[in-house]
């Protein structure tokens, strides 16, 4: 039999697409290298070829989950058919969807045990979105939906508070608490439209308008 050889690229991308797809199906800690290598029909030999670890391989997922919420976010800034509000609600909408696809591995990448992974989660994530933020907000003084004097820090509170209110909202979804989730986005709605100067209530029309239009 002919021996496939793959550019080295595309290889070490197949073993982050395996060990994701496991981590997803069984969890991190039941998952082994040998079933990585299982998955995609090589040897464990071609694995370390490219990881020292299992915890490397998962290293390697949260760095593209981070370019691929970079990827996300400057696509939906960028657009051109939508204004600011409608903007910021789609990023929001993107950051659920995206939480929800991997939620199991999601929490196992924020526990106290993998402090460095949490931490290069809440050390580069706001330093990509702030200007993509930072963009919306200006583009929405141009509007004239905002008033704001200092658009990047805004932009980098928001980021950052949304994304600690964000893990208490995962747990009322998970025990399906629908009152405390729409009070958590109803209150969340409401300091962004204090933050931004916009009026009251109009992140909450545009979204229900949003849904509707769906």
């Amino acid at each position: 039999m002919t021996r496939t050889v793959k550019d080295p690229e595309t290889r070490r991308g197949e073993l982050i697409d395996a060990a994701e797809e496991l981590f997803l199906a069984n969890g991190y800690e039941e998952t082994t290298v040998a079933d990585i290598v299982r998955k995609i029909g090589v040897a464990q030999g071609t694995f370390y070829h490219y990881f020292k670890s299992k915890d490397e391989v998962l290293d390697a997922i949260t760095d593209r989950w981070i370019e691929e919420i970079k990827e996300g976010v400057a696509g939906i800034a960028s657009g051109d058919d939508s204004d600011s509000i409608e903007k910021i609600i789609r990023v929001f909408g993107f950051f659920s969807s995206l939480g929800k696809s991997r939620q199991g591995l999601v929490e196992y990448v924020h526990e106290g045990r993998n402090a460095h992974l949490h931490n290069k989660f809440e050390r580069k994530v706001p330093s990509i979105l702030t200007p993509l933020f930072s963009r919306m907000i200006e583009e929405g003084v141009r509007e004239r939906f905002f008033d704001v004097r200092y658009p990047e820090m805004a932009a980098l509170f928001i980021i950052v508070t949304t994304g600690a209110i964000s893990h208490i909202y995962e747990t009322y979804r998970l025990n399906e608490n629908t009152e405390k989730m729409n009070e958590i986005t109803a209150a969340t709605f409401y300091f962004i439209e204090r933050i931004l100067g916009a009026e009251q209530g109009i992140f909450i029309k545009y979204a229900s308008r949003m849904e509707a239009s769906t």
